[in-house]
């Protein structure tokens, strides 16, 4: 059986779950793609630029399962989302970019006429190429490339004549089978944890789904044992239950109560959520995986590798006799809360920034995180109950993530509100996507933590006694830009101001950005306590 070379696009996009493409068209085979989708019910999202256009499209994958897109022009499209694959790449996303490219008789044209694939090579999962001559390779195979383990990019080369040509329709596969950890593997888990006395869990982004997260949650209740997060799995085991001490993120804040472990079992932890540091443990570890990922920061003594949720309902099963005292653990929880406070000199810190829209957030807020100082107190303060209400960038921690990703939560999860908590910084690199809130209908709220500084590279500079230059910014008044746009702005410069603000923004039926000019000063402190 064959069908048309678009027509077989879309219902592969389909298929996958996709319901926004995202980006910017050029002139070409872009038009007929938006048209066949938008008559399919899959909406385009015209975007600002393309880099944020690929975040939103990635995130609605990771929020979903299925497969996010992304569709370009060739030449300058293509390398402007460049960083949003490398995104996909690092931070685990099934994400399709597409982008057009010359038909065969127009090899005489250099115009805009770069080796597209060869600049996304390092990058993809699988790459292919839709035109005149039939597609290579299969089309539905290519789209399944990037369900992969772990989940990853895949990009898609298109023609005008490659619209029409035939293409020959194979099924998918049908899905491998769970893989099970081997039995000797098991059996060595089982006996380290008969003998553990002290056991810590650390759980990491490869939990995220709704059953492995639901067989983490029962592992703990059933051992009663500590456990630790890692940024990405925030909420996996909610933030408000007893035994969740608060984040691992390879510091200091956490070293003391870490070292009295006498095993760690790591449950989905990926190698890119560790920091750039050397590991600090000897105990023994047990790794519970997907997949196997390329460098390993700790060997593990024990390896299962298959299907996480299958693997840990295996190991709930063994009695696990820990002696780790309540109340010392409850006095773990409050030290490591504490540590991630950042409140400083005034007038405004940015703990009374959190803290302000901790008051007024509705409890089931989705939040999205710039790479920045600001990240600090707000993921160590917000309480997350679920997998997938934090969103950031930890492989690639790319700035100019948080307003993308806000936007495609909102689309993809309209019923819950989007959060993006940036940096002045951050948000210049992506401000124009708040005229693409405004434009479809998305209602997040942006807090700008405004210090008119690159804050953690500023901290690095002092810390190596170098001159302060290089890492400020001219003042921006973010308020004014967002109204510009046709948002709801709001200009916060006295702690008097945050509630009034807050409320206001979050009451708004438009975008609102909740602009604050904050004292940088506490965050030295938290940097300090919390990663040393």
């Amino acid at each position: 059986m064959t069908e048309q070379g678009l027509g077989a696009l879309i219902s592969g996009l389909k298929d996958r779950g996709v319901r926004h493409i995202f980006g910017i068209p050029g002139g070409d085979c872009a038009l007929d793609i938006i048209d066949a989708a938008e008559k399919a019910g899959i909406r385009f999202v015209l975007c600002r630029t393309e880099n944020a256009g690929g975040i939103s499209a990635a995130v609605t994958a990771e929020i979903t399962g299925g497969l996010g897109a992304i569709m370009t022009t060739r030449g300058p499209g293509l390398t402007s989302a460049v960083n949003a694959v490398a995104y996909a790449h690092l931070d685990r996303a099934a994400l399709l970019l597409i982008a057009d490219h010359f038909d065969p008789e127009m090899d005489f044209s250099s115009h805009q006429r770069i080796d597209q694939t060869a600049i996304l090579q390092p990058l993809l999962r699988g790459a292919g190429r839709l035109d005149g001559d039939g597609f290579r390779p299969d089309l539905r195979a290519l789209l399944d490339r990037a369900f992969g383990q772990p989940n990853g990019p895949i990009y898609l080369e298109v023609t005008n004549k490659g619209m029409t040509a035939p293409v020959r329709d194979v099924p998918s596969a049908a899905p491998p089978a769970p893989v099970r950890a081997e039995a000797a593997a098991v059996e060595a888990a089982r006996k380290r944890l008969a003998d553990a006395r002290r056991p810590v869990i650390i759980v990491g982004s490869q939990t995220c789904d709704d059953g492995s997260s639901r067989a983490v949650r029962s592992l703990v209740d059933a051992w009663n044992v500590p456990v630790y997060t890692t940024y990405r799995a925030k909420g996996v085991v909610a933030d408000s239950h007893p035994l969740t001490m608060g984040h691992y993120i390879g510091g200091v804040a956490e070293e003391a109560a870490l070292r009295e472990a006498d095993l760690m079992v790591m449950i989905g932890f990926d190698a890119i959520e560790f920091p750039p540091a050397r590991w600090r443990y000897d105990a023994p570890v047990i790794e519970v995986a997907r997949y196997v990922v390329d460098r390993r920061v700790v060997e593990p003594e024990v390896s299962l590798i298959g299907d996480i949720a299958a693997i840990v309902e295996e190991l709930s099963g063994q009695r696990v006799a820990a002696d780790w005292d309540a109340d010392a653990l409850a006095a773990t929880k409050r030290h490591l809360h504490a540590a991630g406070d950042s409140s400083g000199e005034g007038p405004i810190s940015p703990q009374m920034v959190v803290d302000a829209a901790r008051r007024h957030a509705p409890s089931n807020s989705r939040i999205a995180l710039d790479a920045g100082a600001h990240m600090l107190p707000v993921l160590h303060h917000w309480v997350c109950d679920e997998p997938r209400q934090t969103l950031l960038s930890r492989g690639l921690a790319t700035m100019g993530f948080a307003l993308p990703a806000a936007l495609g939560s909102c689309l993809v999860d309209p019923s819950r509100r989007a959060i993006a908590f940036t940096g002045d910084g951050g948000l210049m690199m992506c401000a124009g996507e708040l005229a693409t809130a405004v434009q479809h209908d998305c209602r997040p709220v942006t807090v700008v933590f405004n210090d008119s500084s690159l804050t953690l590279i500023s901290a690095k500079q002092e810390r190596r006694q170098f001159a302060n230059k290089g890492v400020d910014f001219s003042p921006s008044n973010f308020a004014k830009v967002a109204e510009g746009y046709g948002c709801a702005g709001f200009r916060v410069e006295a702690p008097e101001e945050l509630d009034g603000a807050f409320k206001a923004a979050f009451a708004s039926d438009r975008p609102a950005v909740v602009d604050v000019v904050v004292n940088p000063h506490g965050y030295r402190k938290q940097l300090l306590s919390l990663r040393g």
